[in-house]
């Protein structure tokens, strides 16, 4: 009897849970209940030739994990008739599972390499050959198209800009595009912050939008400002580094505007993150992927390397932080961070002590009504950012539905051009009718498997474009709900309440030190000592003398502190504004998501379609099958 799993609920599961987690698309038994072997096991530790992992290599893992259908295609070039790699299929993947792991792609082989060979295709006798298995031959293997959809898909193309040098001087003020005009700023700050593609990024300020007086020539200005907008793409070093225990996985970072490709470690993009938080306290900062204690499996390095590709591009569509010299560095320096990292010197003061003094009318362009505008986006955060949770999990397992049913129209071509070959000849020599059935069960056999094709394509794209960016605008809302976290928790407004204080308690004691003084001054006058003595008023103006420095030190800091309040205000009130000018991308990204749904349909519809005369034309006179 096949066991049953508990279903869990994908609903609840958190922002940061794993893809590969949500629950089976199907609701029914689980793979092991019909497989109990654990396959992907059987050649561990064997050496294996190195066709095995260029071919997995070449299916375009996701997590660790290759779908059914860039399998078939694989094994589309073995040669084998379509009996037997139907049989191959049908011993490792079990009919729930639309993807296999990398052990399981080469069990997967080596029955390739033994039906060719001719040999008994049965895991027993694979196992008793694991030593001395011949090698597949797969030509052809390199020219597969395992699909035009993916990340390096939307790393679209647009006009290069040269490579130049960028000076770098960490600490050093950064560019503010939304400063005002008084303010002093660096030169060649450049525009608005890039983003990751013209898809997902956020929209420019008023000063920035294209002034055409045409809307379609706007339009047009506005589509290549986006499309020239800087595009951070993040994918695995091929090798590992470290000792044999203590091995870790490096990141090649490229950035498609400046044309610039380095290799960072996990704990790069920690470091940095951390020297942000502290000199850019009040801005949206992008959250990292969690860290993971223990072994790291392929499925969590899949999913951190998605985080950081989301990091980085929300750290380049930012105004501020896209400039600051440490993000400039860190895409830039071709060296090891932590080599660049001991020849220069971090400058970790916030923001705010580059930009003192500030402009009087600094404080009129922020709105009166800022905190309360603030304290709306605080309520209603949680709940938004739950419902893109739930969103997500939902979309997610829409795509492994679309992705499982991409699997089984490749299992239903499969078997049925199988069975084209099967009944290829008739019991009755002159049978005509049966021919032309066995020629159509192969037209339609190849129409399936065009339609699994273009399934698991729009899963791709679904999974790369759509989820991909509902999880950045997630992340974008759990980013602007830690930085009101830290703008309740910030100790800005005590430090000028204790200093006001401060300043009173001393003014009231400089009342009574100078009253003391005077008193005791009459009383000398009075007295009107032959000595002279005058210690008690030399007293009296040391203690006044350091009660006035201390009124003065403190005013000051004062001054400085009301401008940081000035600073802070304005500063959340240009964060705040970002995001909300960046629910302008929602609208595209829907309309991209539609798009491709549209274009789906229309050609599975035109592969129906072509499919339609075909089914018309196979014999169904009764007559015929005499």
């Amino acid at each position: 009897m096949n066991t049953v799993e508990e279903p869990t609920d994908a609903m609840t599961a958190s922002f940061s849970a794993a893809p590969y987690e949500v629950s089976d698309p199907w609701g029914a038994t689980t793979a092991r209940g019909l497989n109990p072997m654990d396959l992907s096991n059987i050649l561990s530790g064997m050496p294996l030739p190195a066709i095995y992992t260029t071919a997995f290599d070449l299916a375009r893992p996701e997590g660790g994990k290759i779908s059914v259908s860039a399998l078939n295609k694989i094994l589309s070039v073995s040669g084998l008739p379509p009996s037997t790699v139907d049989k191959i299929l049908n011993i490792v993947v079990p009919p729930t599972r639309s993807r296999i792991t990398k052990g399981e792609c080469s069990v997967t082989l080596a029955l390739v390499a033994m039906a060719q060979k001719n040999m008994d295709l049965s895991i027993e006798n694979l196992t008793a050959h694991r030593e001395d298995l011949p090698i597949p031959h797969l030509p052809g293997l390199e020219s597969i198209d395992f699909g035009s959809t993916s990340e390096s898909a939307l790393y679209s193309a647009s006009p290069a800009i040269p490579r130049h040098a960028h000076p770098v001087h960490v600490g050093s003020t950064v560019s503010d595009p939304w400063r005002s005009s008084t303010y002093s700023t660096l030169k060649g700050s450049g525009g608005y912050p890039p983003a990751p593609s013209y898809l997902a990024s956020p929209p420019m300020t008023s000063a920035e939008l294209p002034q055409s007086a045409d809307p379609e020539a706007t339009r047009k200005e506005m589509y290549q400002w986006f499309l020239n907008l800087d595009t951070i793409r993040i994918s695995f070093a091929p090798e590992k580094e470290g000792i044999f225990l203590f091995k870790h996985v490096n990141y090649i970072v490229e950035s498609k505007n400046r044309q610039t490709t380095v290799v960072r470690r996990y704990s790069d993009f920690w470091w940095m993150l951390e020297v942000l938080s502290k000199r850019f306290p009040f801005r949206i900062l992008p959250n990292l992927p969690p860290k993971r204690l223990g072994v790291a499996d392929e499925a969590f390095l899949e999913r951190r390397l998605r985080g950081l590709t989301r990091f980085m591009n929300a750290l380049v569509r930012h105004p501020v932080l896209r400039s600051d010299p440490l993000v400039v560095s860190f895409l830039t320096e071709p060296v090891e961070l932590a080599l660049w990292r001991k020849d220069v010197v971090i400058s970790t003061d916030d923001e705010f002590t580059t930009r003192l003094p500030i402009s009087e009318s600094l404080a009129k362009q922020v709105p009166m009504t800022l905190d309360l505008e603030l304290e709306s986006v605080k309520k209603r955060l949680p709940s938004s950012i739950e419902y893109y949770r739930n969103m997500v999990n939902v979309l997610d397992r829409i795509q492994k539905r679309a992705e499982a049913n991409a699997a089984d129209y490749t299992r239903f071509s499969l078997s049925m051009s199988a069975l084209a070959d099967c009944e290829r000849k008739c019991h009755i020599e002159d049978c005509y009718n049966c021919g032309q059935l066995s020629q159509g069960y192969g037209k339609i056999s190849a129409h399936f498997n065009k339609t699994a094709n273009l399934v698991e394509d729009q899963a791709r794209a679904t999974q790369t474009g759509m989820v991909e960016s509902l999880k950045r605008h997630r992340d974008l809302l759990v980013s602007v709900k830690e930085l009101l976290q830290r703008r309740d928790q910030s100790r800005e407004g005590n430090v000028a309440e204790m200093l006001k204080k401060r300043i009173a308690n001393n003014e009231t004691k400089l009342k009574a030190l100078r009253a003391s003084a005077a008193t005791a001054a009459a009383a000398a006058a009075s007295a009107n000592s032959a000595s002279g003595d005058s210690t008690a008023a030399g007293i009296y103006d040391a203690q006044i003398e350091k009660v006035v420095n201390n009124i003065h030190s403190d005013r000051a800091e004062l001054r400085v502190q009301e401008q940081r309040a000035v600073l802070m205000q304005h500063t959340l009130w240009m964060e705040i504004t970002y995001y909300h000018k960046s629910h302008a991308q929602i609208a595209t990204m829907y309309q991209t998501f539609v798009h491709e749904q549209m274009k789906t349909s229309q050609s599975l519809f035109d592969n129906w379609k072509s499919l339609s005369p075909i089914v018309h034309d196979m014999p169904m006179e009764v007559n015929g099958f005499n």
